[in-house]
């Protein structure tokens, strides 16, 4: 009963926050901070779903470029996480995210960016022209580098279009750790669980080449599942178990 009645609200509430971050484009279209400006809107909606969202201070890279990686959970996460983000960011989604009523150019006068995922033959190309566009733009980007929401299967492989981009755009990668929410959260409770986050150190690009991409990335994933599983265990042992 109360997950439904959750999500019956959850509903109302995300149209809402489309409106209210449309209006907010409207008025300062592709500001560069209108990524964290809006994603704090969305971010509220954690306290429909009762939960408790503690950590992640300040990026340490600041406002600076990076290309940040989180891990992507479930369509849950728009409600929890986003609110974290640092100004001056923008957000690589598919492009079919622009066909959304009202979201597709919410996201898009929020100075976000739409690729192709499709064509794969141009995989490289495509990255090197988004990563043209950040060291232009002089912003940071937040990837969830998985491609897909992994629905409580842990950390997923890592597609190479992440550490493409930041090795083209010669800034560095931080990792965002994302507690997980399939076990500590449990939506038929009132409190229903917390969620914990933090970020990893910084990781230069600096001389690196495609050849290196692989690498990075297991480097990064293994790194990612560490921070996780360490957030997992902080929550059980406050929870006694």
């Amino acid at each position: 009963m109360l997950p439904a009645l959750r999500a019956a609200l959850l509903i109302p509430y995300f149209i809402l926050g489309c409106t209210a971050g449309l209006l907010l484009c409207i008025v300062r279209p592709f500001h560069p901070n209108n990524t964290r400006d809006c994603a704090k809107l969305f971010s509220w909606g954690r306290y429909i779903l009762g939960v408790r969202m503690t950590g992640l201070n300040e990026s340490p890279v600041g406002n600076g470029q990076a290309v940040y990686l989180a891990n992507h959970q479930d369509s849950l996460d728009v409600f929890i996480y986003p609110g974290l983000l640092p100004g001056n960011i923008a957000i690589l989604g598919k492009k079919d995210l622009m066909y959304i009523p009202v979201f597709g150019l919410l996201f898009w006068l929020a100075r976000n960016i739409f690729i192709d995922r499709g064509n794969k033959s141009k995989a490289w190309e495509t990255m090197a022209t988004v990563a043209n566009l950040v060291n232009k733009r002089a912003c940071a980007l937040y990837i969830f580098p998985e491609g897909t929401r992994s629905r409580g299967k842990g950390l997923l492989p890592f597609k190479s279009g992440a550490f493409v981009l930041a090795i083209e755009a010669g800034i560095p990668v931080v990792p965002i750790c994302y507690s997980s929410t399939h076990k500590n959260i449990d939506l038929g409770r009132w409190k229903s669980g917390r969620a914990l986050a933090k970020y990893l150190e910084p990781i230069s690009t600096e001389g690196m080449t495609k050849d290196d991409v692989k690498a990075l990335a297991e480097r990064c994933h293994a790194l990612m599942a560490e921070g996780i599983a360490e957030l997992d265990a902080q929550i059980a042992r406050e929870n006694g178990n």
